[in-house]
This record gives structure tokens, C-alpha cells and sequence, in this order.
């Protein structure tokens, strides 16, 4: 906060600020006393509120303690001009408000002597009434900080406690789990309904969704929301849009990053000696686009228009093996002429265009109504890697629409209503490059179709309706809010085939490990696999605070939320053994109740400087509808995954050995005739399945110290349950072997081709009709706890600027899975028990924040410098086989001479960048200026290489079966890895009027 000195009556006023629960939507508030000379209140005093952008204003008459609260308040700068007979008049007294600010302002008023004297408005340090622990992303930190493609939520990663899970690419907030984060945007949910995150966002491909033109500001919100807000485990976003005002603003502007200084990617060195890099190659980069807002009518009608565009080629320099090249040699190994046909660098391109149109109208005082269209469109691909040749993608054409409506409405100086309806439609159709099945190597790479197209469609609707009771020292607000969600989607994973292949030398024999198609049992699998459902998310809440004494309030509330999932009928796995599955159960619908308690608390012995917040409280998250999707086709009657094993290839005429055709794989285009397929994966849900949701503590305290530098501390914990997770109820008992492994019940199978011996362990099912009887859980835990450290420094007319949170934390959980609706993560999942560890986004320790200074007095540059550092992400150390019979290869932990390696004990190398940004402006008048800006993204090129431990192979031989294999000492090669992105540079220039 700062300090401000303005010209006007006698009086002095003391501007503290504040962010009360009830002021955490998309406007604010501004509230406080009015006193004479003596401390004591002036009641019947007029306090006169106006918006100096738009003219908006409010009339108040104070109470008889001299207290006044103007609620409903869009954010921005305002005039306050107070008026009591006998007394001078306060005006043009100016403050600014932020989202979530209530700024209280407490006004001395003199008595009436003609003498006119200075103005001085001074603000606190710290938040005396907000219990939330909230961090606010300034329109100044939009426009000044350097933002990695110019997307707004880039910036959330510089709040405490937020990552990014390394699963899907959501922010993780909290300690919880990506898809449990919620983004808002001008009140309205921004939330993806199918697969979780933002809408629009593609699991992280598209650059954005809305042009960070047209966002005003916005909190991470982590610990402490009110029960307003709800559909989150951990955190939420919560970001407003600009409006036009009354006079003619607007931007035009052009970034791009020169190909010459852009960093190629890393050298990674071999055991060999040889060293492998990421050429630049035709990289582009550029992104451009307008904005302008301004009056209709002044002080009525408002309109704000915003284009931006990117278009992007990332290059790709393909090599089979990665980071460990294979030498292939075709004219041995026919087999390997397909790897080098295929073989060849190329381009990623990643094109968007956003446009984005809002109106305000404030047709009274009373009354102000706002709307907003936002449309996206983005081109690009999926699939691309290093491993994956070219004819590996699938093009990723993604369309965004949202409408929102928002109606603010001023009943009477006590009640205020708020209604909003929006109406959001994402499409997201993806197809693939190639039509042959795919062919995956280990370590080496994949060719053919990408296994997972789709066609996809959802529409949210959403209505919300809250009203309020405010008096200057006690509020109450309640509201309900309803989701209508339609999905349409063609999903079939693998419905165009994928053979897997163990080694190179496999490949080269044609002796592939399994074959794994999807398959519609009754019709075409598109017309089998076609899902078009509808499902509702519904929530009621009420929260009031109470200021009980000048300083103490507390805030309580509680929500209700209702999740009604689809009605259609899944399979019923009550017996096991039954064959068919009976299609008699349904998706459980979940509701819960969270109570959440906040308190304030500024301790009068230290007058005020200090405030200590705290907050209990339970926050319910959403299921994704993607889980719904896999519970209607892959039932045994729609669709079904079939994996053919080496000895099935005979039986179903698919080649095998040295007639396998590497350059045109088999594929089963139908069902044979007369042919029965057994052992099909099937999934459904639990029928005890319900939401999850999160019980929170936080607690924290700030003090400013030398006037203008803020510190703070805070502590966390919080409980996660009911956590979804997948198991498979189609395996036999286990038994532990010699070293403490479970093993389950398995045969061991041979296949003899072209004098090669391969061997697979195949689990005996105890439902033989069955593979994978996949069931959704809703019982894994986590615990997360965290300690946050903060400093701020901010000072008007000061050239620095500096906000810095260290967090050290600690999150394990028994299941970290983000979203995986087809595949079984963790070993053992029959006991949960025996998986507690390190969940997948735990980052033990996290420092993040901002430096800015402003040479006025020679070169008149900005320069800001972001820094992010954590440490390494958990792994776990799996076998690339499947070791223990459960059927599943990619979930067995290493055993060292009987010894569990345990779950996600291993660690990746810790991440540390730089962004640097560097702003000139050029002043033509007051308000039209160019500003030419330098930003360099990951300032010293750390690429951050580090040593793991490469996933062992178990050596296909009859030795190292599932009863010995834990008894060798195999040794794990050492593997050199990436994270992160070489060092960019971006110029870029910005007209503003």
C-alpha cells in the first residue's frame, strides 16, 4: 500500500487498508468512520463516493457511530468527498481500489473555520480485515513484469504455494492437486468440466485463452476464501476484465522473439562421449494485437475491445533414442530402413487469435450492468517429441466461446444484489496425421497414428444469484449457484491400434510384446464410443462477518455444493465373478456441506501495525467429467481395450516374427466373425464414490517495519480426502515372495518366433471373461503442510519495488493421480495403505517473487527481475516390465536386493530461472507514451541437467522371472535429463493512448 498527499479542506484522514471476506468477488468495497477532532463519531454525515473513470457514485449518510460501508464498488480510483454541517467539507480525497480491497477510510473532520489547509491521506502497510491469505497480481506487475507468453496465469507462479503439477501443466495450489484449482473470471467459473484446468487451455498448449489486454487484475487466493466461493480443493484465481471509462484509452503492440537469441536446448553427453543437442532450427515467435475502450455515453455506456494473436513454430530435432541415440543399420536390420524413413526434424506450430468485446452501462445510480464476449482459436499440434517422428502428431484445433452477464443492483443503503448468467462452449476435435496403428519402442521412440483422437464438445451454463445485508459493522451475504453441463465427446484411445515393442532388438524380430486395440462391440467403435450426456453442479452458501470490537472481526459462513452426475447405467461389479457384468448401477451423485471460520485480529498494544489473520475451514473439489466418459463406453457392450499377447497372434491372424511389416502394421478393421473376445478392460465406479475435499488451517501474521517494508509469516496444514484413484478388482490374492514383493497369481507364457524366445507373465483373472476391471475410488488421503515467509516493499514516488515469499512445505499423499482415467499408477492398489509417500506435487522448498527499479535519472529504464526457484519434483523407480503379474508394466517399483525403493522417493533436479524485463517509455503527452521493452526468459540459461536413475529393464530371459528378479543387483545406468526451457529473448513494443 502507499502513501498519498492530495490538496483540500481542513481535515486529516487516515486511509487504512483492508480486504474483508465479503469483498473477495469481482468488485470491492470502501467503508470507515467519520470523526471530529475529539475521536468522536459525526453522525448524519454525507459520504459521497465517485468512480473517476466511469462516474459511478455513491451516497451514504453515516451512523450514529459515524461508521458508513458502500459495497458493490467496481474496482479503480475514486474521489471521497465528505459533508456535515458545522463542520469543513472533505473533498477530493483520492484512493484506489484493488480487487478484494475494502480500503476503510477514516476521516477527521474539522470544525468550521475557514482555514484551508493540506490533505493528507496516509494508507497502511498490512490488510487489517482481510482473513484470507491472498496474493494481488497489480495491472502494474500485467504490464512491467516479464510474462512468458503473455498468458496472465504465468504470474500466479510468483504467489506462494502455487506450482505446476507435472502431470496436466495446471497450477497447483496449496499442496493439492492441479485439476482441484479453480480459475475465475469477472465472477463467472473459467474451469474445464471434462478434463480439469482452465477452459480452453488444452492440458497447457494453447499460449491463452484471454488476452492478458484485457485482464485488469487479479488475487491467488490460497488459504481463508469465503464460502462464496467453492469447487476447489486448494486455491482459486479469481480475475476481473477491463472496462472502458470515460475517456478514450487504448494499445497497440507487437512482440517477437529473434531466432538468433534463442538459446538451442541443452547438450547432453553420453556415456560414449558423443553429446546431443536441441537445434533452434526455424523457431518463430510472434505476438500482436490491439486494444480500445472508452464512452458511449459518459457516465452511462462503456464499451472495451481487445485482439491478440500468436503464431509460433517450435522446431523439433527427432532422434530415436532421445537423449541416447540408437545406431541403426539397415542393411542388417530391414526393420531399421522404416526408423530412418521416418525419421527427420520438424515443427511444432502452436497458432491463436483471441478477441475479447465487454459494455458496462450504469443506466442509475442504482444500478450497473456489465457483459462480455471472449472467443478463442487455437491452432496447433500434440504428440511432439524428440522420440516421436512426424507422422506421430495429431493437429489440436481448440475453440473457445464464453458469455457473460452480470447485473449489480443497489436496493437500498442496507441491500445489494448481485445476479451474473454465463454460457461457456469449448471445442477441442483432434486428428491424427496418421491412420496405421502405432509403434511404440522402449527408449527408443513411436511412429504411426497418435493413439488418442477425439472429437469434443462441452457447454456450461451457469446462473448465480447473491444478495446482501451491510451495515458498517456487520454483513451478511447469501447466494446460490447452478451449472448446467453438456458433453459430447469421441474418446476411444488406441481405437486405431498400438504395438509395443520392449527393446530394439524386438523390433528388429518383429517380436512385439502386446497389441492393444479399442474396439466397438456392437457398431463402429465411433459410433460405439460416442458420449453425449448432460450433468449439474449446484451450490448454495452464506457468510457474514462481524466487526466486534475496532480490532477484532470474524467472519463465518457455510457452503453447500451438489454435484448431480449423469443417470445413464454402468456396469455393476457387487460380484465379481459375473459374466456379463450386469449394466444395473449409476454414478453416485456427491453433496457436502464445508463450514468455514476466519478471523482478523490487529493487536492494540502495537497499534495497529500488526495484523494476524487466521482460517478454518473444508473445501469441496469436482469430479471431472472425463471419468463419466470412460464408465459409459468401456463397458464390455460398447467399446472394449483388448492387449493381444505373442501367443494370441496366431489365434487372431495378427503377424508376428519376421512377417510382422514394420512399414504397414496390421490392423483389425472389425470384429472376426464367429470369433468371441474375451478378456476386455472394463471400468465403472465405486458405488460408495464421492467428491474430495480438503480440511484447512491457516494462520499468519504481518507487520510493516521502517514504514514502507512488509514482513509476514503463515502456516498451513491441510487435510485432503476422498481423493479419486483406479484399481483393478480382476487380480488374484497376492502373496509376498522371498524379498517382500506381492506377487500376484500369473502364468508364464513363451513365444518361440524365428528362433527367438520371448517370455510375459499373464495374472490369472479370476474373472476370465474380464482384463482390467477398473473401479474409480474415492478413498486415498493426502497431508500437506507449509510455512511461508514473505517481504513486500512498496512506496509511491519510490524507484524500487519488491515482493519475495519463501515457502518450505511437505505434501505426501497415497495416490497423486491428476487425472488418469484408464491406467493404474500405483503398485499394490488393492493396499492403499502401503503407498503413502511424496505426492507427485510436492516441492520441498519454494522461492519466488519480484524485484523492480526505475532509473529516473539517467536512462529512464524499468528493470524487473522475476525469480523462481523449487526443488525437484518426486519419481518413482519402476521396472519397464511387469514384474509382479498384476498385468500392468508401468507401475512396479525397483527392488534392490529385496529392499522397496519405495514410492516417489527419488528426486528430480531442482529448477532455478531468471526472467528479466526491461521497459523504456517514451513520452509524446501525458497519456500517450511507446514503451520498447526487453524481456529475457531464463536470464543464465540454466537448463537444468541432472543425473537420475534410468528405469531398469528386466533382461528377457527365463532366469529373471517374477520370482527371481528381486534378488539381482541390477545396475542402473546413469541418465542425463531436462527440465525447463533454454534462455529467450523477446522484444517488444507497446503504444498506449
Amino acid at each position: 500500500m502507499r502513501s498519498r498527499h492530495f490538496a483540500g479542506s481542513s481535515l486529516v484522514a487516515l486511509l487504512v487498508a483492508a480486504a474483508p471476506i465479503m469483498a473477495q468477488g469481482v468488485s470491492t468495497q470502501l467503508g470507515g468512520r467519520v470523526l471530529d477532532n475529539q475521536g468522536a463519531g459525526v453522525a448524519g454525515a454525507t459520504v459521497v463516493i465517485r468512480n473517476t473513470e466511469t462516474g459511478l457514485t455513491r451516497t451514504l449518510q453515516t451512523s450514529a457511530e459515524g461508521r458508513y460501508l458502500a459495497t458493490l464498488l467496481p474496482v479503480g480510483p475514486y474521489t471521497v468527498t465528505v459533508t456535515k454541517a458545522g463542520f469543513q467539507t472533505a473533498s477530493n480525497v483520492k484512493v484506489n481500489l484493488n480487487l478484494g480491497d475494502a480500503a476503510p477510510l477514516t476521516i477527521k473532520l474539522a470544525p468550521e473555520t475557514g482555514a484551508v489547509v493540506e490533505v493528507i491521506a496516509a494508507s497502511a502497510q498490512v490488510d487489517t480485515e482481510r482473513a484470507s491469505a491472498a496474493a494481488i497480481i497489480s495491472p502494474d506487475n500485467l504490464t512491467n513484469l516479464p510474462v512468458f507468453n503473455r498468458n496472465f496465469t504465468n504470474l500466479a507462479t510468483l504467489a506462494p504455494q502455487v506450482v505446476v503439477d507435472s502431470s496436466r501443466g495446471n497450477l497447483a495450489i496449496a499442496g493439492q492437486r492441479g485439476v482441484n484449482t479453480s480459475i475465475n473470471i469477472d465472477g463467472g467459473d473459467n474451469n474445464e468440466p471434462f478434463f480439469g484446468g482452465a477452459t480452453g487451455a488444452a492440458e497447457g498448449k494453447t499460449p491463452f485463452t484471454i488476452s492478458i489486454e484485457a485482464i485488469r487484475e487479479y488475487q491467488v487466493i490460497t488459504d481463508g476464501a469465503s464460502a462464496e466461493f467453492g469447487r476447489m480443493g486448494g486455491g482459486y484465481v479469481n480475475a476481473i476484465t477491463k472496462n472502458g471509462t470515460n475517456d478514450l484509452s487504448g494499445s497497440l503492440f507487437y512482440y517477437q522473439r529473434p531466432r538468433g537469441w534463442v538459446e538451442a536446448g541443452p547438450t547432453l553427453r553420453q556415456p560414449n562421449g558423443t553429446t546431443t543437442t536441441n537445434p533452434v532450427g526455424d523457431f518463430q515467435q510472434e505476438q500482436f494485437g490491439f486494444s480500445v475502450g472508452g464512452p458511449i455515453l459518459k457516465d452511462k455506456l462503456f464499451y472495451f475491445v481487445a485482439y491478440d494473436a500468436q503464431r509460433r513454430k517450435d522446431p523439433v530435432h527427432q532422434v530415436w533414442g532421445g537423449s541416447r541415440p540408437v545406431a541403426l543399420d539397415p542393411a542388417t536390420y530391414p526393420n531399421d530402413a522404416v526408423l530412418l524413413a521416418k525419421a527427420g526434424d520438424y515443427s511444432a506450430k502452436a497458432d491463436s487469435d483471441v478477441y475479447f468485446l465487454r459494455f458496462d452501462w450504469n443506466p442509475t445510480v442504482d444500478h450497473s450492468i456489465q457483459f462480455r464476449i471472449n472467443h478463442s482459436k487455437f491452432n496447433g499440434v500434440t504428440g511432439a517429441s524428440t522420440m516421436a517422428a512426424s507422422e506421430n502428431l495429431a493437429s489440436d484445433d481448440v475453440t473457445t466461446d464464453a458469455y457473460v452477464l452480470q447485473w449489480n443492483w443497489v436496493i437500498s443503503g442496507n441491500w445489494m444484489n448481485e445476479f451474473r448468467v454465463s454460457h461457456t462452449k469449448d471445442d477441442m476435435p483432434r486428428s491424427t496425421y496418421s491412420h496405421l496403428p502405432e509403434v511404440s519402442i522402449s527408449n527408443v521412440g513411436y511412429y504411426g497414428a497418435y493413439p488418442f483422437d477425439r472429437t469434443y464438445n462441452t457447454k456450461r451454463t451457469q446462473i448465480q444469484e447473491n444478495i446482501s445485508y451491510v451495515t458498517p459493522t456487520f454483513q451478511v451475504k447469501a447466494g446460490v449457484d447452478y451449472n448446467d453441463i453438456n458433453v459430447s465427446e469421441f474418446f476411444a484411445g488406441n481405437w486405431q491400434g498400438v504395438y509395443q515393442f520392449n527393446s530394439l532388438a524386438d523390433f528388429r524380430n518383429g517380436l512385439w510384446s502386446y497389441y492393444r486395440q479399442n474396439f466397438g462391440l456392437n457398431s463402429p467403435v465411433q459410433q460405439a464410443g460416442l458420449f453425449d450426456t448432460s450433468y449439474k453442479q449446484m451450490a448454495a452458501f452464506i457468510q457474514a462477518e462481524w466487526r466486534l470490537t475496532d480490532t477484532f472481526k470474524l467472519g463465518a459462513g457455510i457452503r453447500w455444493d451438489r454435484q448431480e452426475n449423469p443417470n445413464y447405467p454402468i456396469l455393476n461389479m457387487g460380484d465379481p465373478l459375473a459374466n456379463p457384468m450386469p449394466i444395473t448401477a449409476k454414478i453416485p451423485s456427491d453433496s457436502q456441506f464445508s463450514p468455514r471460520v476466519s478471523f482478523t485480529w490487529t493487536p492494540a498494544f502495537d497499534q495497529g501495525k500488526t495484523v494476524i489473520r487466521g482460517s478454518v475451514g473444508r473445501y469441496v473439489s469436482t469430479t471431472p467429467a472425463v471419468f463419466f466418459y470412460q464408465a459409459y463406453a468401456a463397458n464390455g457392450v460398447r467399446t472394449g481395450s483388448k492387449d493381444f499377447q505373442p501367443g494370441d497372434a496366431a489365434t487372431y491372424g495378427i503377424p508376428i516374427g519376421a512377417s510382422f511389416n514394420a512399414a504397414n502394421p496390421y490392423w483389425i478393421s472389425s470384429l472376426p466373425a464367429g470369433v468371441t473376445f474375451t478378456g476386455f478392460n472394463i471400468w465403472t465406479f465405486n458405488p460408495d464414490f464421492k467428491n474430495p475435499y480438503t480440511d484447512r488451517v491457516n494462520i499468519g501474521a504481518e507487520r510493516p517495519f521502517f514504514n514502507d517494508l512488509v514482513l509476514g509469516l503463515s502456516a498451513t496444514y491441510a487435510r485432503g480426502k476422498q481423493l479419486e484413484r483406479t484399481a483393478d478388482l480382476n487380480l488374484g490374492t497376492p502373496t509376498p515372495n522371498a524379498y517382500g514383493r506381492l506377487m500376484y497369481p500369473s502364468t508364464l507364457t513363451t513365444t518361440t518366433v524365428g528362433g527367438r524366445t520371448t517370455i510375459s507373465w499373464t495374472p490369472i483373472r479370476p474373472n476370465a471373461n474380464y482384463g482390467t476391471m477398473g473401479m474409480y475410488f474415492s478413498d486415498a488421503t493426502s497431508l500437506y503442510h507449509a510455512y511461508t515467509a514473505s517481504l513486500k516493499y512498496h512506496k509511491d514516488g519510490s524507484a524500487f519495488d519488491a515482493q519475495l515469499y519463501y515457502t518450505y512445505a511437505i505434501n505426501k499423499d497415497s495416490d497423486s493421480n491428476e487425472r488418469n482415467y484408464s491406467g493404474i499408477s500405483i503398485q499394490d492398489a488393492g493396499l492403499l495403505g502401503n503407498q503413502w509417500g511424496y505426492a507427485d506435487t510436492d516441492r520441498r522448498q519454494v522461492l519466488t517473487g519480484y524485484f523492480s527499479f526505475l532509473d529516473k535519472q539517467v536512462t529512464g529504464i524499468l528493470a524487473s527481475i522475476s525469480v523462481r526457484y523449487q526443488t525437484g519434483t518426486p519419481y518413482t523407480l519402476t521396472y519397464g516390465a511387469d514384474v509382479n503379474g498384476d498385468g500392468n508394466t508401468s507401475n512396479d517399483r525397483y527392488f534392490q536386493n529385496g529392499v522397496d525403493t519405495g514410492r516417489n522417493t527419488q528426486r528430480a533436479g531442482s529448477t532455478l530461472t531468471f526472467d528479466l524485463g526491461l521497459r523504456r517509455d517514451i513520452e509524446f503527452t501525458k497519456r500517450i507514451k511507446l514503451t520498447l521493452s526487453a524481456d529475457v526468459f531464463n536470464l543464465f540459461n540454466r537448463q537444468d541437467t541432472y543425473l537420475s536413475n534410468r528405469t531398469p529393464s528386466v533382461p528377457n530371459t527365463t532366469t529373471s522371472n517374477v520370482s527371481t528378479v528381486d534378488a539381482q543387483q541390477l545396475a542402473l545406468n546413469p541418465q542425463q535429463n531436462w527440465i525447463g526451457s533454454a534462455r529467450q529473448i523477446q522484444l517488444g513494443a507497446r503504444f498506449a493512448f
